[in-house]
């Protein structure tokens, strides 16, 4: 069998990208190397870099090469690591649908609107899905105190409209800690989203697609160590408690599994995804689809993988079969 050439995409232009420089490691690690090359390309503002050799060698955009030793090099697919934009908001989907390179995760309407949190909510809840109550905060907008916390109450989570890894996140139990949330939420020039506080049991479940049907992993129960899950509580501190399987009623435990799957083709995922929830007396609310999860080791994906018995090398190899499966699939119904 031939060998394929895959680009691992780490890096992007936010605050995530030392996650995702953790999570491309592990895929080159771990990638069945007898089946796929695998070559690490670092993308910044400036430019986009394949790391060959300790070298880092610029990439040409027009068809996503670049100049090897012994002449152009292109790759045949790519996984995409990259948290953050431009890797989880469609904009580098649609840049790879364009020149016709499959990659391995959502395309670009589960991956656009599933960055904008406030919008996938009210889109989800068409279908009758629970989110919590939310008011947005428009940047260069008036701040009306009043009317926020009339709609979403106290305590409050202010976050980052389209942010990730609980980067800008803020719980808010006083009048006086809002306005500053909000500008904290709003410091890289994105809309802050508020959300009224969900008290309950918080829990994570992966989905990843095989043989073209979305097929869901395990449900994780998150213990942070800190008040909530942030930054620290997911990459910083040891005392947070990630537990697979979740110690829910095992009927729960089933409709978490379910309602993955349901939102999965409601947003026309592909790839990996993980949506995380809380349990509220029984109830189901969505938190946020993350359409390119982390796969650090110590991220939640690969616990519940090796939870299901699985290597993270079968994992991450199947995950590329199954982008050139799709690509092929595709190329079967254009000719």
């Amino acid at each position: 069998m031939e060998q394929k050439h895959v680009a691992v995409l780490y890096g992007g232009f936010s605050g995530e990208r030392v996650i995702s420089e953790k999570s491309a490691a592990v895929v080159v690690r771990y990638l069945d190397q007898k089946r796929y090359q695998s070559t690490l390309v670092d993308v910044t503002r400036e430019g986009w870099y394949a790391m060959v050799d300790n070298q880092r060698l610029p990439l040409d955009l027009t068809d996503f090469s670049y100049a090897g030793t012994e002449g152009k090099v292109k790759f045949d697919g790519v996984f995409n690591a990259i948290h953050g934009t431009p890797g989880e908001d469609g904009k580098i989907q649609g840049y790879f649908d364009l020149i016709q390179i499959p990659y391995n995760n959502c395309g670009v309407l589960a991956s656009s609107l599933s960055f904008d949190k406030a919008a996938c909510n009210r889109y989800l809840e068409t279908f009758g899905i629970k989110v919590a109550t939310s008011y947005i905060a428009r940047v260069g907008a008036s701040i009306n105190e009043d009317e926020i916390l009339a709609r979403v109450g106290l305590p409050c989570f202010v976050k980052p409209n389209d942010g990730g890894s609980s980067i800008g996140v803020t719980k808010v139990k006083h009048t006086e800690q809002l306005a500053e949330a909000i500008q904290h939420a709003q410091s890289d020039g994105v809309d802050a989203l508020i959300e009224t506080f969900l008290d309950g049991v918080e829990v994570s479940c992966g989905c990843y697609m095989r043989d073209g049907k979305p097929v869901p992993l395990a449900v994780t129960e998150i213990v942070p160590a800190n008040e909530f899950f942030d930054f620290d509580s997911k990459y910083l501190d040891e005392g947070t408690e990630e537990i697979t399987p979740a110690r829910i009623d095992q009927e729960i435990y089933d409709r978490v599994m379910e309602l993955t799957v349901e939102i999965y083709d409601y947003l026309r995922c592909s790839g990996m995804i993980r949506i995380d929830f809380m349990i509220v007396k029984g109830e189901l609310f969505v938190i946020e689809v993350n359409t390119t999860p982390g796969i650090s080791e110590a991220s939640i994906i690969p616990r519940q993988v090796k939870y299901l018995g699985w290597t993270l090398e079968e994992f991450f190899t199947e995950s590329v079969n199954e982008m050139f499966a799709r690509q092929s699939a595709v190329a079967q119904k254009v000719g």
